[in-house]
């Protein structure tokens, strides 16, 4: 069924108002011409005056009050001259029905209330004027007319009414729930920032806390140092500690505050002991990498432990979006230099524009980043000085 009336929901008010105004005439003409009973003066009076009561219909929405006051206007003027509109229970009375309820839909309370006021006076009107033969009509007939012509108008006008009402009201809450939806982002944001604020000042208050434990730490050590030392140790020992929790703190305080919906920006800094992690992450991908370590590990500066995990993330990267299916990585701790190579099987034509962000950060390091030309795959060598000092 919705279907069926999809066409009709969407096609232009006025061209549908046009057709009920020709369906209307068509019916009305056809009471007309069909009634018995009916002198051919009449007839022809009435016929003519159904065109002009039902013409209205096809303009309803544009001027609702003047459609209605005319189309009782043509009621009452066609009375004198035979005209038989509104004389009984028959499809005449459809355009007092139509029109009233546009008056009382398609206008404002003033407005409507002056339609409904002038179009029930010319009912009433009609309801008091003799027929053509000039006799006067009695109070019984006067009254029951008067009746059945406010019983016409004024229940559609009031269904009228409560429609327009109800489409206002409609409207309102529409245009609410889009403020809403439109303005949610907005209040999402803020709620957020508030959020984000109280986290910060409460980090700020625990690293403030830290300072000072690593503070009172380092004066008890400086006063321990010559008469106990381990008593010392243990005090530089738990400001070290301190001092990493305080670090792992800030960052993630910075990183909520520089960084929206990044779930990395609150996870610890990543360095080489994350790189099995990576190539399991990678695996969904279609990519199978083998990880070997050579030689001892030793501890990394951040740095250097930082800018090797991205050589390696990089490459490895690079390979999965060119369906490398299968490479390996060699983390080689030498005595003075940590070397990193990063093969596969497959050949990544633009792996030197791909990594050429990271040239300058190993040579930040006074290290060296280079690829190796393979015929059937690619390579990629990093060395990186391990007494190198510098900054991420």
């Amino acid at each position: 069924m919705s279907r069926r009336l999809g066409p009709l929901t969407r096609a232009d008010p006025r061209a549908v108002d046009s057709v009920l105004a020709i369906a209307t005439i068509v019916a009305l003409e056809l009471t007309c011409w069909l009634s018995p009973g009916v002198s051919t003066h009449d007839r022809t009076v009435t016929a003519i005056a159904a065109v002009l009561s039902g013409a209205p219909i096809a303009v309803r929405r544009v001027w609702p009050g003047a459609a209605l006051v005319f189309s009782m206007a043509v009621v009452l003027v066609s009375t004198p001259f035979g005209g038989e509109l509104l004389s009984n229970d028959n499809p005449y009375v459809i355009p007092p029905l139509l029109l009233g309820y546009s008056a009382g839909a398609g206008l404002g309370g003033r407005r409507s209330t002056v339609a409904l006021i002038f179009g029930l006076a010319l009912g009433w009107a009609w309801s008091l004027t003799p027929g053509p033969n000039g006799s006067p009509i009695g109070l019984g007939p006067s009254s029951l007319a008067l009746f059945y012509v406010t019983m016409l108008l004024v229940p559609t006008w009031l269904i009228g009414r409560y429609v327009r009402r109800h489409g206002h009201r409609t409207n309102a809450f529409d245009a609410l729930a889009a403020q809403a939806a439109a303005e949610k982002p907005s209040y999402d944001a803020a709620a957020i920032a508030a959020e984000r604020a109280r986290i910060g000042s409460e980090l700020q208050d625990i690293i403030a806390h830290s300072i000072s434990a690593m503070v009172i730490q380092a004066g008890s050590a400086r006063l321990l140092l010559r008469n106990d030392p381990e008593r010392a140790r243990n005090s530089i020992l738990t400001v070290e500690e301190t001092g990493r929790q305080a670090l792992s703190d800030l960052r993630s305080l910075l990183g909520m505050l520089r960084k929206d919906d990044d779930p990395r920006a609150l996870s610890p800094q990543p360095g080489l002991g994350r790189v099995t992690a990576l190539i399991e992450s990678l695996r969904s991908t279609g990519l199978a990498c083998e990880r070997h370590t050579v030689g001892e590990p030793v501890d990394l500066t951040p740095g250097v432990d930082l800018v090797a995990y991205r050589v390696i993330e990089a490459a490895l990267y690079a390979a999965a979006e060119r369906h490398v299916r299968h490479s390996s990585v060699t983390v080689n701790f030498r005595l003075r230099e940590l070397e990193l190579e990063i093969r596969g099987d497959g050949t990544i034509p633009d792996l030197d524009r791909t990594v050429a962000s990271l040239v300058d950060r190993v040579d930040l390091y006074r290290g060296e980043l280079r690829t190796e030309p393979q015929s059937t795959g690619f390579a990629l060598r990093a060395r990186l000085p391990l007494d190198a000092v510098g900054l991420a």
